[in-house]
């Protein structure tokens, strides 16, 4: 980044021209929520988002400030009639303010002055009539925009806009003080635009230190609204931005946007409501995203319905990694919008255990789920451990407790609801096929594979309801180490495939073989397949896995992993709500419509 300091760098003249070339350039990464809401859930109420785009119109244009998070989505048509259908698009949508991304428009890198600047004025038209705030973007590529044409063309073009009747225009702060502050005053005399002053860092989140001396440096330049953009590499960074946003913005009254770009970012975008963010930015569709990181406008505003969110919105989520793929968040979601409880639940991709778990506490966190690869580690971080989770060595599910009469201090309890839904899901088919008549697994041959916490997990089930059980894993140590710690007997994928005696009655997989998007593979072939009666597979997407496909071919019983994570959610549901029975019929319908 160069090491220059912020008001050293506010002070100096225009280096614009000269600033490295850093980010992306020519397109967008890829979608990094996993959550694309096709059909939408429920369609948008439009006289709701009429009032609510009212109501911040009206403050900006009568210079008061937005007492609300805005939406914005970024319109990035090459030509003009692109432009006009995503700002349709985009009302559609219930977003509040798009941001006129010119860098994208060819008639504008090619520099042509006249067709460019009616373009402009057209655009901006068209988002007032449309009801929406709009903010021109017209981002150099030294900047990790898209234009790379003379800066004298630019910054003309960005007067126009705002002489056009645009809301808000974004500057880099790498201008400097001098530049920001001339081009102010021209729009301010031109029309009532206000300045976003922005800086973006495409490597870390850096230190609190140097993110208030940015602030400092940005308002000192002239911004009225100051918008910071870093990377974040770990779940900290992403609460640090928006710890960041609400010291700012809540606390001293100075409206700022402060995002986390990449997956482990996410957050940030999702929580800004909570913490006070000025407004945070979502993808009209999966493929349009603008930065790195953005989810969808669909699922900020009917997944994790954004615009219901408050200071006093609890925060729960699932850990994992990888964790675009879990549809924790759909089902846990509905479930508490359907009971009218005031929380959000969010995917967590966790690089990092301790830094999640020092993150969850310092931000007061209120549950979680846990996923591969995290269920044997975070035991440690809990103060009370259910006794069965203890005795299995994996958990699932961690909620934030009142360990005194004020609630101040929480206290982390951890159980496992794994086990129970996929082991009754199991017995529940075998009843359905022998008429309710046999034991269940009590002396049946379970093979389960895999040596994770999902495994101990359902093992541990399994030997408690009488089965006989070998753990079958590709490093034959792992499997030898967990079935000694249980009591059962161990042996390595080569001898399974290879042994015509290594059969048994369920073949349970843990693995995470066959887990979208690596949806054509199986943990084992189906010769394996053929030796057991019935298959369970706890990947719940795709819901006919590889795996269970071989097993239908060989005219075996199946279970999908779907009875299992239902099964699990719903107990760690009730957990999360203090004992409130969950909407398990809401929760069934939401999977299977995404699958």
């Amino acid at each position: 980044r160069g090491g220059t300091k912020a008001q050293g760098r506010c002070a100096a003249k225009s280096h614009a021209p000269d600033a490295p070339r850093s980010g992306p350039r020519g397109g967008s990464p890829a979608y990094f929520g996993g959550l694309v809401a096709t059909p939408p859930l429920s369609p948008p109420r439009p006289r709701q988002l009429a009032m609510r785009r009212a109501g911040a119109l009206r403050a900006q244009r009568e210079g008061r400030e937005v007492d609300q998070c805005l939406i914005c989505t970024s319109i990035t048509g090459a030509t003009v009639e692109d432009c006009l259908a995503e700002v349709r698009s985009a009302a559609a949508q219930g977003v509040d303010i798009v941001e006129l991304r010119l860098d994208f428009l060819a008639s504008l890198q090619r520099e042509e002055a006249g067709e460019g600047r009616a373009a402009v004025a057209s655009l901006v038209a068209a988002c007032g009539d449309a009801g929406l705030l709009c903010l021109v973007t017209f981002r150099p590529s030294w900047e990790g925009g898209q234009y790379e044409g003379a800066e004298a063309f630019r910054m003309e073009t960005l007067r126009e806009a705002a002489a056009a009747g645009a809301d808000f225009i974004d500057l880099e702060y790498k201008l400097g003080a001098e530049a920001i502050q001339a081009f102010k005053a021209d729009a301010v005399a031109a029309g009532r635009a206000r300045i976003i002053v922005s800086d973006h860092n495409y490597e870390v989140t850096p230190a609190p230190e140097e993110l208030a001396a940015l602030v400092r440096g940005m308002k000192a330049c002239g911004a009225d609204i100051v918008k910071l953009a870093t990377m974040a590499n770990a779940t900290g960074d992403a609460f640090r931005m928006l710890e960041l946003a609400r010291s700012e913005s809540l606390d001293h009254g100075r409206p700022t946007i402060a995002l986390a770009m990449g997956e482990q970012g996410l957050p940030s975008r999702l929580l800004a409501p909570k913490y006070g963010g000025f407004l945070t930015f979502g993808a009209l569709a999966a493929g349009s995203e603008s930065a790195p990181g953005q989810p969808s406008i669909a699922d900020m505003t009917q997944v994790y319905r954004l615009k219901q969110q408050g200071s006093d919105t609890r925060v729960f989520g699932v850990i994992g990694d990888p964790i675009k793929h879990s549809m924790s968040p759909v089902i846990h979601n509905a479930a508490f919008e359907a009971l009218g409880v005031d929380a959000v639940y969010l995917p967590f991709l966790v690089t990092d255990i301790e830094d999640f778990m020092d993150t969850f506490v310092a931000h007061k966190l209120a549950g979680c789920s846990i996923t591969i690869p995290h269920k044997e580690h975070v035991a440690g971080y809990c103060a009370d451990v259910d006794p069965v989770a203890q005795q299995i060595g994996a958990i699932n599910t961690i909620v934030a407790s009142s360990s005194s009469s004020s609630g101040e201090d929480k206290a982390l309890r951890a159980s496992n609801t794994d086990w129970v839904a996929a082991i009754s899901a199991i017995e529940a088919k075998l009843a359905a096929v022998d008429g309710g008549s046999g034991s269940g697994l009590e002396g049946q041959r379970v093979c389960i594979l895999g040596s994770g916490g999902t495994a101990r997990a359902l093992a541990f089930g399994a030997i408690s309801r009488g089965a006989r059980v070998t753990i079958a894993n590709r490093t034959l140590s792992k499997a030898q180490a967990l079935a000694k710690e249980l009591g059962c007997e161990a042996m390595s994928l080569e001898d399974l495939e290879s042994s015509s005696e290594a059969a048994g009655s369920v073949l349970i997989n843990t693995t995470s073989v066959g887990m979208s998007p690596n949806v054509d593979q199986a943990a084992v072939s189906q010769q394996v397949v053929a030796r057991f009666a019935l298959v369970f597979d706890a990947i719940y997407n795709p819901l006919r896995t590889k795996l269970l496909q071989l097993a239908e071919e060989e005219a075996k019983l199946t279970v999908s992993g779907v009875e299992m994570f239902i099964g699990q959610a719903a107990e760690q549901f009730k957990q999360f709500t203090g004992g409130r029975d969950p909407p398990l019929e809401l929760m069934r319908d939401k999977v299977m419509e995404r699958l």
